[in-house]
């Protein structure tokens, strides 16, 4: 008993001398010795831009393009389009398809040769293609930057707009078209970021303030999992996020106090704009859907978000590409957490390469 008693003090006294320890310089300890073992990553080819808000550097070339802990290459031509590490030096203005889009069409995390684009790329040789996309791009900024590199003597064939989920949110918080200029919002400054939820800030709070007892504590429940004694759990803010359930859970207040009708108005507003742009120019206007996490947990194919683009199509599109279907498909033979695990990037909202895969397959089947 007393021997019990004695180990049972002991491990408690060990913990909080630990805990204390890890107040006082765990911070310290952590930016010194733990953070500098992951390579930093390079993000000085994001750069601000007057018109569109931001884009790429030209002719740049990285191993160091980073997303979380991923480290991946990144490319981009001469006009500051993502490419194949190849087309650095291309400074080509006539192109039979721009794919506009975020970072789902970037294909931030991936290797050109591993995203959507790059693979159709390689399929259809024939056809000279630019990705238009970057990271929290949305359908003011496609116009911005489409009517832009028009007025600059860019030619497109077809554009095809890859409508993410999280664009109602970000022309309805984050930007606004300022005669054919991007503004950002009073509200910009945090639209971007996870509304989080009063346990979720709590626990943001303790690991930042013990980031060791944190690192301690993710690397056990990493070796649990791969070992299998605890099962993986998609992470909440990945299925349960503000930029993507308003197609099954709208709430006013993530949309600055817009009501569903108020924000969906703004996006079509802004993509019927580029419609009209690109009809007075000659270029068909192509869309495509596709889903979230969240998507495939809590809704169904025939959503809010297909159905919106769906019928904005009818009277201003050539095509309209249906990339749920073949995800909600997967799900009909699986379970949540393992189509999530074979589609997207671990603890992400975005695609991985057999996502990616999945995206460029279908859509060349269609397009073909």
């Amino acid at each position: 008993m007393n021997k019990n008693f004695s180990l049972a003090k002991f491990i408690v006294i060990t913990f909080l001398i630990f805990i204390f320890l890890d107040l006082l310089i765990g911070s310290y300890i952590y930016k010194k010795f733990i953070r500098t073992n992951f390579q930093d990553k390079d993000v000085s080819f994001i750069l601000k831009d007057s018109i569109y808000d931001h884009k790429f550097s030209t002719s740049y070339k990285t191993d160091l393009a980073g997303w979380g802990p991923i480290r991946f290459t990144f490319c981009t031509d001469g006009n500051g389009f993502r490419s194949s590490c190849d087309n650095q030096f291309n400074n080509l203005k006539e192109f039979d398809i721009g794919f506009a889009g975020d970072s789902f069409t970037e294909a931030i995390g991936v290797n050109f040769e591993d995203s959507f684009v790059g693979i159709i790329q390689s399929e259809l040789k024939e056809k000279k293609i630019a990705n238009l996309a970057a990271a929290s791009y949305s359908a003011s900024i496609h116009y911005a930057k489409i009517n832009y590199l028009l007025s600059k003597g860019y030619k497109f064939k077809e554009i095809i707009v890859f409508v993410d989920l999280s664009d109602v949110r970000d022309d309805a918080v984050c930007y606004k078209l300022d005669n054919k200029v991007i503004k950002r919002r009073e509200v910009n400054k945090n639209c971007h970021k996870q509304i989080l939820t009063n346990f979720e800030k709590t626990k943001e709070f303790l690991k930042r303030k013990l980031r060791l007892s944190f690192q301690f504590y993710n690397l056990i429940k990493r070796s649990m999992i791969n070992y299998g004694v605890l099962s993986y759990k998609v992470p909440n803010g990945v299925v349960n996020n503000h930029n993507s359930d308003w197609t099954h859970n709208y709430k006013n207040k993530n949309y600055n106090d817009l009501s569903y009708e108020e924000s969906t108005d703004i996006v079509l507003e802004n993509m019927n704009k580029l419609s009209k742009l690109l009809m007075d120019n000659n270029i068909d206007l192509s869309v495509a859907v596709y889903p979230w996490p969240g998507t495939l947990k809590y809704d169904k194919e025939n959503n809010k978000h297909l159905n919106l683009w769906k019928n904005f199509c009818i009277s201003n599109c050539k095509n309209f590409y249906n990339f749920m279907k073949p995800f909600f498909t997967l799900l009909e033979k699986g379970e949540f957490s393992e189509i999530y695990k074979k589609v997207y990037i671990k603890d992400d909202i975005h695609f991985n390469e057999e996502g990616n895969k999945i995206i460029a397959r279908n859509f060349l089947k269609l397009y073909k």
